[in-house]
């Protein structure tokens, strides 16, 4: 298998199944209601205090997210990713040949989402409940979401690679770069 091979299956298998390293930090708590944040400068004072906070968090669009729960925010990262993996799948085209073995990464791909959505179910359902998640819970259920992660890399890599084989030098451009433009 060469080197381009390689880096597109793992960039199909990557797209189906990885969960983002932020995931640790959206799940941080947030500061308490009514918290007074330090004036810019202060040794508290941080990049986002004062007049650029107000303004960020006056946006209904960068508001959007603050006030999610956990488990919503995993399902969400989850539902972007089957968007993504249904996006590639559409522009790559397929034959009728072609079709079968995407169905059957696909269907390996649903195994693999389904585990994972089992994590998500398993984090706090409201926004609330995220103070009362210990770091210890946090270290855990990384190592959960990265071990169902090396499990679905495992299981859908014979799919990429039979799907891999099958396309024209034009889809495995496209599976080799999906977030290329132009």
């Amino acid at each position: 298998m060469n080197k381009s091979t390689l880096a597109g299956a793992a960039m199909v298998a990557a797209a189906a199944v990885t969960v983002p390293a932020v995931m640790a930090w959206s799940q941080s708590p947030a500061p308490p209601a009514g918290q007074e944040t330090a004036p810019p400068g202060s040794p508290q004072g941080g990049p986002m205090d004062g007049p650029m906070m107000h303004r960020w968090m006056g946006n209904p669009m960068m508001r959007w997210g603050m006030n999610r729960s956990p488990q919503q925010a995993c399902v969400d990262r989850l539902a972007r990713r089957a968007g993504f993996i249904a996006s590639v799948g559409f522009r790559l085209n397929l034959t009728a040949e072609q079709k079968p073995l995407w169905d059957k990464l696909m269907a390996a791909t649903q195994t693999a989402e389904d585990n994972q959505r089992k994590l998500c179910d398993s984090l706090p359902a409201n926004a609330a409940d995220r103070d009362k998640v210990t770091v210890i819970d946090r270290l855990n259920h990384r190592q959960q979401v990265l071990q169902a992660q090396l499990q679905a890399l495992q299981q859908t890599e014979p799919a990429v690679q039979a799907l891999y084989d099958k396309l024209t030098p034009q889809q495995k451009a496209i599976l080799d770069h999906p977030f290329k433009r132009g």
